[in-house]
């Protein structure tokens, strides 16, 4: 039981803090502000179609973080809340600002924030997870 508050407390504070720093960022416009209407690395997407696509991707990762409950599995339930919170804090944005707000700079790679960096390892947890199980099965 612990392990789950665990693994839903951490995505939390994420979320949280990186709302904090958007708001901040979006109120200071010191040169730390990117606006990105578009998709990952600004690629190009209808607006309306974008929100809907998001909006039924959140669902149904919902659907699988509820299985991950009764299951307790507790890797999946910490990356599915990443995910979610990730882009639910970014589908905020483009419901508020109409773009998302970016406020990280790699230079020569991209611009994202913290949302972008809980939904890449969200990902990356499962699958990291599910090719180890794959492997271990098969040997």
């Amino acid at each position: 039981m612990k392990k789950i508050f665990f693994a839903n407390l951490i995505p939390f504070v994420f979320f949280f803090f990186d709302r904090f720093l958007k708001i901040f960022f979006n109120h200071a416009r010191r040169g730390f502000l990117f606006k990105n209407p578009y998709l990952a690395f600004s690629l190009p997407f209808p607006k309306d179609i974008l929100i809907i696509l998001i909006i039924i991707i959140i669902f149904v990762l919902i659907l699988f973080l509820i299985k991950s409950y009764q299951r307790r599995n507790v890797y999946q339930i910490f990356s599915l809340t990443l995910i979610i919170l990730g882009a639910f804090s970014n589908l905020m944005d483009r419901l508020v600002y109409g773009y998302v707000i970016d406020y990280i700079n790699v230079p020569f790679f991209t611009v994202f924030n913290l949302a972008d960096a809980m939904i890449v390892v969200g990902i990356a947890v499962i699958v990291y997870k599910y090719l180890f199980k794959f492997r271990n099965n098969k040997i």
